[in-house]
């Protein structure tokens, strides 16, 4: 394992903040989230990315997989959000279709986004990837033999991230090609609360994605494991579907031929 040095570490972060696919993309993908101490639950979804003169883009929808929970039927509720990352990073949500998109701010961001999943807004936005200010740690190992590039991405002063008490949140990339592997969020007393680890890519229509993703809470020790389970890259979506104040359903926009994965 070898260490760069500053200036490489900081061209480094700066060419992951620049990565994207070529074209836009979706992607239908399946959370399971699984108790330390209580049964798997499962969820369904859809993903619709893009970037803009801001930075990445996103819209989910998110709802229960199932009707049915230990056999008793339940209400089938469903979650948006419009995700808009990089430097002025915004999260909207709604619960209803027929609802508009709430802005979503302070300590709200770190509220799950369903009651029975660890995934927050902040999970999915990822605001630290811009954050101005950092520490270069150093290599690490990454499983038997990958490296990791790790770097200590710090809140800014009055941010909502250091209102919650997050120290820092520590971003490790591939050292060979400068893609995600593991995010740690650490609170003041330089504990890991939460980890983020991609566990798989794979090749779709000639370009990588991250397959599959689990979030581990360490005082609870429960995880939701994120999997993409079809998708479709370099195509090009309705700018609408990215509006919050659009009051058009996901449903509504272009069905995409995904490839199942």
């Amino acid at each position: 394992m070898e260490r760069i040095d500053a200036e490489e570490g900081a061209q480094r972060l700066e060419a992951f903040r620049r990565q994207r696919l070529d074209g836009d993309f979706c992607f239908e993908f399946e959370l399971e989230h699984k108790p330390r101490r209580a049964r798997t639950v499962r969820y369904q979804g859809m993903m619709w990315g893009s970037w803009n003169e801001l930075g990445p883009i996103t819209r989910f929808r998110v709802e229960p997989a199932s009707a049915t929970v230990d056999g008793q039927s339940h209400e089938q509720q469903a979650v948006e959000l419009i995700i808009q990352n990089g430097v002025s990073p915004q999260v909207w949500i709604r619960r209803s279709d027929s609802e508009p998109f709430q802005l979503v701010q302070g300590q709200a961001l770190f509220d799950p986004i369903l009651p029975d999943l660890l995934y927050s807004p902040f999970d999915l936005q990822m605001p630290f990837v811009y954050w101005d200010q950092f520490t270069y740690e150093g290599p690490t190992l990454v499983g038997a033999t990958r490296v990791a590039q790790q770097f200590l991405m710090q809140p800014p002063a009055g941010s909502a991230s250091a209102a919650r008490g997050i120290s820092g949140v520590r971003v490790g990339l591939d050292d060979t090609y400068n893609a995600l592997w593991r995010i740690e969020v650490v609170d003041t007393a330089g504990e890991v609360v939460s980890r983020f680890a991609v566990e798989s890519f794979q090749k779709v229509q000639e370009q990588y994605i991250v397959k599959r993703i689990t979030l581990t809470d360490y005082p609870s020790k429960d995880r939701t494991t994120f999997d993409v389970k079809s998708a479709t890259v370099g195509i090009s979506l309705d700018r609408e579907i990215f509006s919050p104040v659009s009051m058009r359903a996901a449903g509504d926009f272009e069905a995409y031929i995904l490839e199942n994965l």
